[in-house]
């Protein structure tokens, strides 16, 4: 009972940070519908930018986004402009088959500037743990969680309060009727991509807290945001945040009393189940 309850609470911390990282996945493909399989390679890159910040500058990779945020926002705009903008019209096929490219151009770019071999910090102001009864926790990972849960409340709060959140909304719900409203989906396609783009900075950035990172990282980013995506379905972060935290306590358990190498095929298990009983997802919009 005690391993299963150790494990419940590392998988919940996970999990909200998995939430946070499949979020801006949501962004990119609720809005412009997009198959963006280098959303993976973003959080990777974020890492490796957390990492030079940090190694470079002396800061805490908890704080590195102050730095990395407006950075992967800008990378994001250009990525829109320069390459995605141009299939927005031509078939799914082209679409994906640019994702793939640029995902596989961001893993030998990573690769060229900070070689193969993993990289860590060695210290961050929020390492440690705490007892909780006879459990212990991580404060990086608890914060981490915490952090992840304050962000994707804020960007629930951007996207139902604020002007450019409810165009986002609208030209999610309705491309023609926003269009006819005056707005501009070319601009809010952009501030989608590079909104969901950046948010990578953020998780990159707590992860580097307490895990290294390597250039084979972003396909399993990659998958596991695909894979919350599909939990949850669209146009629902509540459900992205449960489908984060049942995909972490899953890992966390296969890891506990199966094996390590099984994260993964726990992780494809849930998803397949979820999507042979409910294709929409468990809080898919109709």
């Amino acid at each position: 009972m005690e391993v299963i309850i150790q494990s419940l609470f590392d998988g919940v911390l996970m999990g909200c940070i998995y939430a946070l990282i499949a979020l801006g996945l949501s962004l990119i493909f609720g809005v412009m519908n997009v198959v963006n399989f280098a959303h993976g390679n973003f959080v990777m890159l974020s890492m490796y930018f957390s990492f030079w910040v940090a190694s470079l500058w002396g800061i805490d990779a908890v704080l590195t986004p102050l730095i990395t945020f407006p950075l992967l926002f800008a990378i994001g705009m250009l990525v829109y402009y320069g390459i995605i903008d141009r299939t927005l019209k031509e078939h799914y096929t082209i679409q994906i088959a640019v994702t793939v490219g640029l995902m596989t151009f961001l893993g030998a770019i990573t690769q060229l500037a900070w070689k193969a071999q993993p990289r860590a910090l060695s210290y961050s102001f929020i390492q440690g743990s705490i007892q909780l009864g006879g459990y212990t926790i991580a404060l990086s990972r608890l914060i981490s969680a915490a952090i992840s849960l304050i962000i994707i409340i804020g960007i629930s709060f951007f996207l139902s309060k604020t002007w450019p959140g409810r165009t986002i909304r609208a030209t999610s719900d309705d491309y023609d009727a926003a269009s006819l409203m005056g707005v501009d989906f070319r601009k809010t396609y952009a501030l989608a991509f590079g909104l969901g783009s950046s948010l990578t900075a953020i998780s990159g950035g707590l992860l580097m807290t307490f895990q290294q990172v390597d250039p084979t990282m972003g396909l399993r980013f990659g998958l596991l945001s695909w894979c919350i995506l599909a939990l949850a379905g669209l146009g629902s972060i509540p459900g992205l945040l449960i489908s984060g935290l049942i995909i972490g306590i899953g890992e966390s358990l296969a890891m506990s009393f199966w094996d390590p190498r099984a994260r993964s095929l726990v992780i494809y298990l849930i998803f397949i189940l979820v999507l042979w009983l409910r294709p929409r997802g468990l809080f898919g919009r109709k």
